[in-house]
């Protein structure tokens, strides 16, 4: 009886109501975006082990969470206990994440985005009020669910999921490994929203001074950066061009993108190429004189758009342009000068050397030299090189 007392005053103790400071909101943990029809059921606790700060384990049940704490209960349905982040609590294992994420990240690794936005919408919306702990998988959720959107081109529906709590938890909660495409899909949303100003900002952070012979590109060059952010911010950069009307800077950026992803992102290969035709097909050198260089350029982008990224179809505005265009033809080359044809009966001059004449003998091959004018016999060559020359013979008389 004694041991029973003991452990009923222990879950008393546990139970307290949470510090003033935690502030818990039940009904706010719920403000959520509206839950999609294959939602699962709410479920407000959850199963999992804490992590003490003291290094001590502890099994039980997570009732809610904000940006200070949790509120944690060692027996399911019992009131919890509110207890700190870092200064308490230092981590949190679900016993059901896995679970819980197992068919919305199936989805999603096969490439359906349309299923998988719900299905990350419902887990995000369902378990809202676990998504301040470290490494949550409902914030995990809805950063899921914001780049589902992003890749279907539903910039619009992003920004107000921004708002939600679990988005909020995102650049506190989740690994580095989400920070930096997180940042990109708040510029995603405010290019839903029409709003420019914080994509200037960025922009203008990435490009690289324009020095020297850099002054002449179409477009500033831009930091190094991995290949699926570079698209990204070629594309902000089309956009703002085109909105600020720099017509032949955003028709260089729509081209950068379009060969950057080359069709590995569908939705901003096909804007892209779209976007492009839309601003050629409005040019004076096509709308008005319809210059062949021009034409041809127009022609080949729809004519490859139509064909190999539409299946055969094309927007009716752009349908005139999609014919393959004809290349201008290089010149034929020049005829050589053939030399003018001999008299007839006459016979073409012979060319020693064409002709394979044998040149003359040189000395060098062993033939005795000729003689001269003269006809005198060439006197005999001095001493070969390296002999010593022969002593004269001693006069008569000499000593």
């Amino acid at each position: 009886m004694k041991a029973i007392r003991l452990f009923t005053v222990s879950l008393t103790v546990a139970a307290v109501a949470a510090p003033a400071f935690l502030n818990f909101d039940q009904a706010s943990a719920q403000a959520q975006a509206p839950a999609a029809a294959a939602a699962p059921a709410v479920k407000r606790e959850l199963g999992a082990m804490i992590l003490l700060s003291d290094g001590r384990r502890q099994r039980g049940f997570v009732q809610d969470t904000n940006d200070r704490g949790l509120l944690f209960s060692l027996v399911e349905g019992a009131p919890g206990t509110g207890m700190a982040w870092q200064t308490q609590v230092v981590d949190v294992a679900f016993d059901e994440s896995d679970e819980i994420m197992r068919e919305a990240r199936a989805v999603y690794s096969q490439g359906n985005y349309e299923v998988a936005v719900q299905l990350f919408d419902g887990i995000a919306n369902s378990f809202a009020h676990v998504a301040w702990v470290p490494r949550s998988f409902s914030t995990e959720a809805r950063y899921y669910q914001l780049e589902c959107l992003r890749l279907l081109g539903r910039w619009e529906e992003m920004g107000p999921l921004l708002q939600t709590p679990t988005a909020q938890a995102i650049p506190t909660k989740l690994p580095e490994f989400f920070q930096r495409q997180f940042k990109l899909n708040q510029l995603w949303a405010q290019l839903g929203a029409g709003q420019l100003d914080g994509i200037k900002t960025t922009l203008a952070g990435l490009e690289k001074p324009v020095v020297g012979q850099a002054k002449l590109l179409p477009s500033p060059s831009l930091q190094t950066l991995p290949l699926r952010e570079l698209v990204q911010i070629t594309f902000f950069s089309a956009k703002a061009n085109e909105a600020a009307g720099n017509l032949d800077r955003a028709l260089a950026d729509y081209y950068r993108t379009f060969a950057l992803t080359f069709s590995n992102q569908k939705v901003l290969s096909d804007l892209s190429m779209k976007a492009a035709l839309s601003i050629q097909s409005r040019l004076p050198a096509v709308a008005e004189t319809k210059s062949p260089m021009a034409m041809r350029q127009i022609q080949s982008l729809a004519y490859l758009y139509k064909n190999s990224f539409g299946k055969g179809e094309i927007e009716p505005a752009y349908d005139p342009f999609a014919v393959k265009p004809e290349l201008p033809k290089p010149p034929a080359p020049k005829e050589e000068e053939k030399p003018a044809a001999p008299a007839d009966g006459a016979a073409p001059a012979a060319d020693a050397a064409a002709k394979g004449a044998a040149p003359k003998a040189d000395a060098a091959k062993g033939e005795a030299p000729k003689a001269d004018a003269k006809g005198e016999a060439p006197k005999a060559d001095a001493a070969p090189k390296g002999e010593a020359p022969k002593a004269d013979a001693p006069k008569a008389g000499a000593k």
